[in-house]
């Protein structure tokens, strides 16, 4: 949904799965020490109390690998559309549920089944705020869950922002301000013990947009600034054979979503929106995977400019691109050369299509970059890293917290 994906790439409404530094290797440390002194142990755990062996002193009972996890995360953001900034949020990773580091398909005729395992996503509770240097804040809190042996998986958010950013007409940068308060959620449904999953969506944005314009040696000024509403239903239709959603090795995802936005609902316009995003992954070599990804958007009707599809690639600042359609095409390679430890490359290239003229751009839409990745939680198979990209005017690196796409 393309209006809720500009707030989360230009104000980091989930900063508990967006951009991180690369804290917390001591957090890592610690877990990989608590596993190894697990198994090196003979004691029996028993809750709160001293463990005791025969001839061996007492012992403190090891910390549990498994437990709940708070992340203090400083946010460096590097989207070029907002400009580079600092926040700080609190992630809760909660400790994972029983069974959980397998979702098995019950019978070979279920719809989409697979006999591999499937790790469901991690349980994180965040709160956030963040500031850039072109005046740009958020603040806001969110989480993500899974229930019922992740036959129902949920995703929500809400925060308020100022955000300063640009959108382009005829490759000409126009700067506007959007000032306001959002609401995302979403809610997917298993098939039976399938890997397919239906669902719904809901977003709603409460906000005040104005023109920028520049003036020497002042502030820049609000040109024809006006309320909005921004009110739109979703159903969405998934398969998903990865092998877990954080950093995956195998499998593959399609997720299609349908919004309609309508004044019907309480908003100000009518639109529809569609997105099909095809995912897959192949590990080519017991240290080496394949990443293809196709990412195809398109948009009907009466539409607030800063919803209309646009490309988004590692290496293009959001809005940069935009179009009634748009397709993204993008390969990476993720080579580990440790277990918790990648190196990865990729490379990506975009389309747009429009039928008002002021959107086409003369531009090739590409863009290829490095990057690199570390497990900080192997219990909750968190992965943090940065990546490092170049598009058709300029190079941008980004802090990821685990997979990219």
């Amino acid at each position: 949904m393309t209006s809720f994906r500009l707030t989360v790439l230009l104000i980091i409404i989930l900063a508990i799965a967006g951009p991180v530094t690369l804290y917390g290797d001591q957090n890592a440390n610690a877990a990989q020490s608590d596993i190894e002194s697990i198994e090196e142990s003979n004691t029996t755990e028993t809750d709160g109390e001293v463990l005791e062996e025969a001839d061996e002193p007492p012992k403190q009972k090891p910390k549990d690998p498994n437990r709940g996890r708070f992340l203090p995360i400083p946010i460096f953001i590097t989207e070029p559309a907002v400009g580079e900034g600092l926040g700080l949020a609190l992630a809760y990773f909660h400790r994972p549920k029983n069974n959980a580091s397998e979702t098995t398909v019950a019978s070979p005729s279920s719809i989409g089944g697979a006999s591999r395992e499937q790790a469901p996503p991690p349980t994180v509770t965040g709160i956030f705020g963040a500031y850039t240097n072109n005046e740009t804040a958020v603040a806001g809190i969110g989480h993500m869950n899974s229930f019922k042996d992740d036959h129902i998986r949920f995703t929500g958010a809400v925060a308020v922002a100022d955000v300063n950013s640009t959108f382009f007409l005829l490759d000409q940068p126009f700067k506007f301000n959007l000032e306001g308060a959002i609401v995302y959620q979403e809610t997917r449904v298993r098939f039976g013990d399938s890997r397919w999953f239906w669902g719904i969506g809901l977003s709603y944005i409460d906000a005040s947009t104005a023109f920028l314009l520049d003036l020497p040696d002042d502030a820049p000024i609000d040109l024809f600034r006006s309320e909005l509403t921004n009110v739109g239903l979703s159903g969405k239709l998934a398969w998903d054979t990865r092998d877990n959603t954080s950093m995956p090795n195998q499998g593959q995802l399609i997720d299609l979503a349908i919004w309609r936005y309508d004044t019907g609902i309480g908003g100000d316009f009518d639109y529809w929106n569609a997105r099909l995003k095809l995912l897959s992954f192949h590990q080519l070599h017991e240290k080496f995977v394949l990443g293809l990804r196709l990412d195809l958007s398109a948009i009907d009707g009466r539409a607030p400019f800063f919803a209309v599809p646009w490309v988004s690639l590692r290496g293009i600042p959001a809005l940069r691109y935009q179009g009634d359609r748009v397709g993204v095409l993008e390969i990476e390679g993720r080579y580990n050369f440790t277990p918790r430890w990648a190196l990865i490359g990729f490379a990506g290239t975009g389309k747009v299509n429009s039928d008002v003229p002021i959107l086409d751009t003369e531009q090739s839409i590409y863009s290829y970059g490095l990057g690199g990745r570390y497990q900080i939680f192997q219990a909750q198979n968190v992965w943090v890293g940065i990546d490092v990209a170049r598009g058709p005017e300029d190079a941008y690196w980004y802090i990821q917290v685990g997979h990219a796409w």
